[in-house]
């Protein structure tokens, strides 16, 4: 993963999702085929954090696994209330919510 291979890959991949999440005939984070590959990159990201600690990839895995389902449903849940109750454009709202995780994503790796 501390590849630079890895990391163009992983960095493309992200950002392709990132504009991909912000176009208004995407499907839905939980239809499953999104879902699931929610759970799939959360599990490897958890697998990741731990093998860089030294720690059970498996239970990184499943954490990142559990991690991933919280939160597609729960920031599909806020998003869809705030956009709801802000009255404005579920852009305004998904870019917050970007912020926010991409902000829990740096705290939880650098913990680790």
């Amino acid at each position: 993963m501390g590849t630079s291979v890895a990391v163009v890959v992983f960095s493309l991949g992200a950002v392709g999702e990132y504009v991909n999440d912000k176009l208004p005939k995407t499907a839905s984070r939980t239809a499953p085929p999104q879902f699931i590959a929610r759970i799939v990159m959360g599990g490897l990201s958890g697998a990741c954090i731990c093998a860089s600690a030294r720690a059970s990839l498996v239970a990184g895995a499943l954490l990142g696994a559990v991690g991933a389902v919280i939160g597609t449903l729960g920031g599909y849940q806020a998003r869809t209330r705030l956009v709801k109750a802000l009255q404005v454009k579920d852009l305004f709202v998904a870019v917050l919510e970007d912020l926010v995780a991409i902000g829990l994503a740096f705290l939880v790796a650098s913990l680790g």
